[in-house]
């Protein structure tokens, strides 16, 4: 009997300790950007922004300009030169190894 007991409050601890790291981990998965104020010797003010580490702009003129859409490719060969992706519009792009 006290060997059931046992063993039933086990699995619940173990139980109860997945279900409250997968929820810690799904409440810290967000990216927190902070705005500082930095107040200076010389007494003026100015905003600095507190990126984290890894953080892409996807809005930024840069990002759009030099990074491939994957959801738009419907195909690729790939062989040993480098790789060929065809695009939905049509087109392709070549990535050399």
């Amino acid at each position: 009997m006290k060997k059931s007991i046992r063993t039933i409050g086990a699995i619940s601890i173990m139980g109860i300790m997945m279900i409250l790291s997968y929820w810690l981990g799904t409440t810290q998965a967000e990216t927190i950007t902070e705005i500082q104020t930095v107040t200076e010797i010389t007494e003026t003010e100015k905003l600095v922004e507190v990126v984290p580490d890894g953080y892409i702009d996807t809005g930024s003129a840069e990002f759009q300009e030099n990074f491939i859409d994957m959801r738009t490719v419907i195909d690729f060969d790939v062989n040993g030169d480098g790789l060929q992706l065809y695009f939905m519009d049509g087109t392709g792009y070549w990535w050399e190894r």
